[in-house]
């Protein structure tokens, strides 16, 4: 009868179904290595996603963290990470350069009844919202969260009490309305947005179920931290002069081994000494010193293959580097660009030639 009730109230309410939302955008490898360790944190938890069975008092619905978007709520994009576990409440996430928990609240929202969770979201071109609602139509406040900055804000509250007479009593930000008035004030501030509303009842088809969302986001995440990694066909000049650097193409960009491009730049302005620290279990460089060969150098014998995210530590004159490293085939690969924007050297990148430049006179550009 539950159910009956909240598919009812449900369908009261105006929403489309579409497809996943979940863009990594610009969203760093750390980033989503970062999510994932979340995500697997919260299955460990509240159990992984699965529909509550005939002993539970909850059978038919979804438990455990169900749901998983990717949502970017201020447009920045970088997308948050938005994690819906039913009964047991939702969570928000956001990284940039470290995780944060973003203040929302602490349950989902309970558009049919108070055993009817919903996640509604909006999402549009120029951000989103996460609707915070209990039964709306008993004048119970309903609140569009958005992100602004670091933090979560309230952009619009309403009320709509149905028992009201001649007609429902509204309110739009704590004024009264007629209904007419909050239906255009909704239209507008939702308007060319999505609305992505799940319900945690399993088989409850007027809303989209959270079956597969988890594994859809953990899938997108992955293709940050586990990526393909082809060999690059690209031809290398430095100064003016071509040289041969073995390198992989990992999502549009170059990554070489350190020692290869120490020795390739030992000669130029941007030359820097390579050394294990095993000590301090990390990499050091020294800008400005010539590169000591150890012997390996350039003779890798590059397949593709699977790229995984490593964590492996590197020092540049006892400062610690923010750089992307892959981990293929036992050897670590590290981004062109990150190395150049460290050591201050020029890269660019002629599409018609395929080829990059690499210019130690000049200083790194974006």
């Amino acid at each position: 009868m539950k159910k009956l009730v909240c598919a009812a109230l449900a369908a009261a309410s105006v929403f489309s179904v579409a497809c996943a939302v979940d863009s990594t955008g610009k969203l760093s490898p750390q980033g989503a290595r970062a999510y994932l360790d979340t995500i697997q944190a919260l299955q460990d938890a509240y159990g992984k996603a699965a529909v509550a069975g005939a002993d539970s008092p909850m059978e038919g619905m979804w438990q455990g963290l169900s749901l998983t978007r990717l949502v970017d709520f201020d447009a920045d994009g970088i997308p948050e990470l938005y994690c819906g576990m039913g009964m047991s409440g939702q969570r928000l996430y956001t990284y940039e350069n470290s995780l944060k928990q973003l203040d929302i609240p602490t349950g989902v929202s309970n558009f049919g009844s108070d055993v009817s969770p919903e996640t509604c979201l909006y999402v549009g071109a120029d951000g989103a919202y996460l609707v915070e609602a209990m039964v709306e139509f008993f004048g119970n406040p309903v609140k569009y969260h958005t992100k602004q900055g670091d933090r979560m804000t309230v952009a619009l509250t309403y009320t709509r009490d149905v028992d009201g007479e001649p007609a429902p009593v509204c309110t739009l930000n704590g004024a009264p309305v007629s209904e007419d008035a909050l239906r255009a004030a909704l239209d507008e501030l939702t308007a060319g947005m999505t609305r992505y509303s799940y319900s945690y009842w399993d088989g409850l088809d007027d809303l989209s179920s959270p079956k597969g969302t988890v594994a859809e986001t953990i899938a997108a995440l992955r293709g940050l931290t586990n990526p393909p990694a082809r060999v690059s066909t690209h031809r290398v000049r430095i100064n003016g002069k071509p040289v041969q650097l073995a390198a992989y193409e990992i999502g549009g960009n170059n990554y070489f081994k350190l020692r290869d491009l120490a020795l390739a730049l030992t000669d130029t302005d941007a030359r820097f000494e390579v050394s294990w620290n095993g000590a301090a279990q990390r990499i050091d460089l020294l800008s400005g010193k010539q590169y000591t060969p150890v012997g390996g150098e350039g003779a890798a014998q590059l397949t593709a293959g699977q790229a995984a995210l490593t964590t492996a530590s590197v020092w540049l004159d006892g400062r610690r580097l923010d750089l992307t490293a892959y981990q293929i085939a036992g050897n670590n690969y590290f981004k062109l660009r990150d190395l150049a924007a460290a050591l201050d050297f020029g890269v660019s990148w002629d599409g018609a030639a395929q080829q990059v430049t690499i210019d130690t006179a000049a200083a790194y550009q974006d």
